[in-house]
């Protein structure tokens, strides 16, 4: 079997997209995955079985086209874009999903809320995303500071500028924060008004990095922020976990499906909550290895459990074959 997998992140490997699909060409096994740009040359040969759009607007659009025009059945990933572009009435966002053989989502309640939107049943099947766990896998050892990361391109779904009111709030309350944002500019505008608005904390800091220096600087945190206005299941919430970090995520479509599974970490939060913030930050910085030992035990044992890269490769392999016969 072969899939054509479309997508606008092949040439960004700073971005969340891109890792899911390093993952996936990976994983997956006994199906030959062809990446193909979102924008450009989409001419294959030989032609393949199954067309899987990853997000219904970032690629969904270019692979709705290319599988009319191959008539293959369409696969669409869906993403917490795609589910606020519905909510918003996109009328494109609709098309897609509505022309999809099938659309995969990361939790079952994606589904029940495409139901909501379109009025009656897709066709949709659950596919967790998956993460693997690095042998090497250590926590950073608590030392009396305070390291956050916020893992996200520059764009305004992100919300850059409440995770810098809440580090602000934190540091004003006596903990002793530093914050590194880590992600590409996607939105310039937006990017300069979050640049301008660290320059009175020299404590904050942006920056990129390549894809092959993310474990380090998970390594190198005690917790990992989310902070944004909706997801769609956060690899990098995910990959915290999975290199130690404590998590704290805005309660938003996806990041609450993900952290009220069975065993997941805490790490929920309101953001009108500023003593509930505090509260959590200071049980991270008061943390005994021991402590923290155990933390990360319990959310390697989560992972393997419900996140494991093969499942997800498996659930995803079904998907093709079915929609391709």
């Amino acid at each position: 079997m072969r899939v054509a997998l479309v997508t606008n992140a092949i040439d960004q490997p700073t971005r969340g997209n891109h890792t899911t699909i390093q993952r996936w060409i990976g994983h997956v096994r006994g199906v030959e995955i062809v990446a193909v740009p979102a924008l450009g040359d989409q001419r294959l040969d030989p032609v393949p079985d199954v067309v899987h759009g990853y997000h219904a607007l970032h690629g969904g659009v270019a692979a709705m086209e290319l599988a009319r025009r191959l008539q293959k059945p369409l696969v669409v990933s869906l993403g917490g874009t795609d589910l606020w572009a519905c909510l918003q009435g996109d009328a494109l966002a609709w098309e897609v999903l509505d022309y999809a053989a099938c659309v995969t989502g990361a939790f079952p309640a994606f589904g029940e809320m495409l139901s909501l939107y379109f009025d009656r049943d897709l066709p949709y099947a659950t596919v967790p995303r998956g993460v693997p766990i690095p042998d090497a896998a250590k926590p950073r050892a608590p030392d009396g500071e305070l390291r956050v990361l916020l893992p996200a391109g520059l764009r305004p779904v992100k919300d850059h500028v409440l995770a810098i009111g809440i580090a602000e709030r934190l540091v004003a309350r006596g903990l002793p924060v530093r914050l590194l944002m880590l992600g590409p500019e996607m939105d310039r505008a937006y990017a300069q008004r979050v640049r301008d608005r660290i320059k009175p904390f020299p404590w904050i800091r942006i920056e990129e990095r390549g894809f092959d220096q993310m474990a380090a600087a998970y390594a190198d945190a005690d917790v990992v922020w989310n902070t944004s206005y909706h997801e769609g299941g956060s690899n990098a919430l995910l990959e915290a976990v999975a290199h130690g970090c404590a998590v704290f995520a805005r309660d938003i479509t996806g990041n609450h499906e993900l952290l009220n599974e069975p065993g997941a970490p805490e790490g929920l939060f309101d953001p009108k909550d500023v003593d509930g913030a505090e509260a959590y930050h200071r049980r991270i910085l008061a943390e005994t290895p021991r402590d923290r030992a155990r933390r990360v035990a319990k959310g390697h044992d989560w992972l393997r459990k419900l996140h494991d890269p093969a499942e997800e490769a498996r659930r995803l392999v079904e998907v093709w074959r079915s929609v391709a016969s």
